[in-house]
């Protein structure tokens, strides 16, 4: 895992920074962090130990990282005093980070403070300022510092992004603006009047994660939730939200006397959840998963998407799209999470916000193929079918065998009067689905025959 301070910077940041003496103990925390998640699926007999190990490695590097931190706070106050403008900006803007990937939100937000009344006009700080007044659950004034960092860079998609989904970033007619600057991104996708981040041939895969994560704790450390029991549930809570020292303290205090012994533990209740889900128990699913999320240290989000799954099966439209959307701040870089939202959202009828989650799709990935055709049904359902034969031609180019988006291309070209090109699609797609088909039924007949060999044997 590289420096988080470079994945910080390095995404969408312009910010030039070196990582500093302050984080030669912040991979070592979070390596211990990595395998104390691992150690929560070992079995019985090893666990116990395997989490004790990680924890005392957690104390150890959490312990350095402050030391490490403090030399930094003391270097700093002696330089800033004498420092030119630049040079005090940048380390305003270093000591933020470093404190806001230690949890300490509020001295980020004075050195974020700090450095924005150097430098104004830095549409990036912004973004962290936001980020990290909205994880402190400032949603007001996260929105408009989003509505900030988009006014001081307009042509920027991952800033329009965050204004035109946020309720608090501005008035409607803000959100608006930011919808179409989306648009016209899509609609200039791949050409050299294009976004920066967009511009010229498509590249052959995902670009670099473009929505910046502040947290030391990725929520994608890993593809399973990581719930944890009565030993452990307290400190994971802990640790996932930032509060790093006293995550450690109660991991430490629950080995030291047992864990806590009353009640049901979150891990319990996961367990409980997937077997309620499994038995199409929905709504004690959603609630036993409610229940375990409280005890998880990462993989939150899949089980937040989970929760939202069920909310759509138990006809709750509006818990999907506000589980769906937390879901999204926790793992924003996870396409597959903005194309469930959109897929709820357009479901309830707001085209424009599964548009915007489609671009977020798009913006991870500008080869994901689905994105591009559910981007085109929206357009067809408008009856924006000019739009819609852009969007399903690049889907097409990227699958050429979605025999789906055939067909649909084929009803925008019989809207538009295109009939030669209607007619062509509608053949294309039929060949395409009968070969699907066969293909089907050999797959069928060769799974059927080694069935039987199995048996004969």
């Amino acid at each position: 895992m590289p420096s988080r301070l470079l994945i910080v910077l390095g995404m969408t940041f312009t910010l030039m920074l070196r990582p500093s003496s302050a984080h030669a103990q912040l991979e070592a925390f979070a390596q211990a962090v990595r395998d104390l998640a691992s150690a929560t699926g070992k079995v019985e007999l090893e666990r116990p130990n395997e989490v004790r190990a990680a924890v005392a490695r957690m104390g150890t590097a959490l312990a350095g990282w402050d030391r490490n931190i403090g030399a930094l706070e003391a270097q700093i106050a002696r330089e800033i005093p004498g420092a030119p403008n630049q040079r005090a900006y940048e380390l305003h803007v270093q000591l933020g980070v470093t404190y806001r990937t230690r949890g300490r939100r509020a001295d980020a937000l004075r050195e974020f403070d700090a450095a924005v009344a150097l430098r104004p006009s830095s549409p990036d700080l912004q973004v962290l300022r936001a980020l990290t007044l909205e994880a402190a659950g400032r949603t007001k004034e996260a929105g408009q510092a989003f509505l900030a960092a988009w006014k001081l860079d307009v042509r920027h998609p991952i800033k329009a992004y965050y204004v035109a989904v946020r309720p608090d970033a501005g008035s409607s007619a803000d959100r608006d603006r930011a919808r179409e600057m989306l648009t016209d991104t899509y609609r200039q996708l791949g050409s050299a009047a294009g976004p920066s981040l967009l511009r010229g041939p498509l590249p052959p895969g995902p670009v670099a994660a473009p929505f910046v994560t502040l947290g030391l704790i990725a929520d994608n450390l890993s593809r399973t939730p990581v719930v944890g029991d009565q030993a452990t549930a307290a400190g994971f809570a802990l640790l996932a939200a930032e509060q790093y020292s006293d995550g450690v303290a109660a991991l430490e205090r629950a080995d030291r006397v047992g864990g806590e012994k009353t009640g049901d533990s979150p891990v319990v209740h996961f367990a409980r959840g997937q077997r309620d889900e499994a038995e199409n128990r929905v709504a004690d699913a959603r609630r036993e998963y409610q229940a375990a999320l409280a005890g998880a240290l990462a993989g939150r989000s899949a089980l937040i998407v989970a929760i939202a799954r069920l909310a759509q099966v138990d006809g709750d439209l509006n818990g999907a799209i506000d589980a769906l959307t937390q879901a999204a701040r926790l793992n924003p870089n996870d396409s597959n999470i903005h194309k469930e939202l959109a897929d709820a959202y357009a479901a309830q009828g707001h085209a424009d916000d599964a548009f915007c989650e489609l671009m977020a799709a798009v913006l991870i990935d500008p080869r994901d193929a689905q994105a591009h055709a559910t981007i085109g049904q929206l357009y067809l359902d408008a009856g924006r079918d000019e739009d819609a034969v852009t969007a399903f031609n690049r889907a097409l180019e990227l699958m050429p065998d979605r025999y789906e988006t055939r067909y649909a291309l084929a009803t925008a070209f019989t809207r538009l009067g295109r009939t030669a090109e209607a007619a062509r699609e509608f053949d294309l797609f039929e060949r395409v689905r009968r070969e699907k088909l066969d293909e089907r039924r050999r797959d069928i007949a060769r799974e059927v025959e080694q069935e039987e060999r199995r048996q004969e044997r």
